[in-house]
């Protein structure tokens, strides 16, 4: 559990991926429907990356973490960011602050993450950034 803290506190958080290394397995997949992240751990970061250059202060307040069945991870997650969007094509979506919800299941092989499942609340960012 402590590795799946220090990714969202030092990746999600602070966009610090030294502990991506030790997090992700590089066989790691994202079994969601929608997907989450493309696979792989570089998939992972270009995720998060592309959240933060979006969101700068973006930041994901922990609800819950918790052990789930064997050898995985449950977390439920409240994110909060301003958008900033690109410079170059500004939008009526900047300066807004969209707020939403998210839920990972991440199964581990090897101590690192291997596979993840995840509910992203879509609804609230498109409702945050309407026009």
């Amino acid at each position: 559990m402590e590795i799946t803290v220090a990714f969202i506190a030092e990746a999600v958080n602070e966009g610090d991926f030294t502990v991506l290394d030790d997090f992700a397995h590089p066989e790691l997949r994202d079994l969601s429907e929608p997907r989450v992240f493309p696979d792989g751990p570089a998939g992972l970061r270009a995720k998060v990356e592309a959240l933060r250059r979006r969101m700068p202060d973006l930041y994901a307040r922990i609800r819950d973490v918790r052990p789930g069945d064997i050898d995985s991870v449950q977390v439920r997650l409240e994110f909060a960011g301003t958008y900033a969007g690109d410079p170059m094509a500004p939008t009526g979506h900047d300066g807004r602050v969209v707020r939403w919800g998210q839920r990972h299941l991440w199964f581990f092989r090897d101590g690192r993450a291997s596979a993840h499942v995840g509910r992203v609340d879509r609804a609230a960012i498109a409702a945050a950034l309407r026009c």
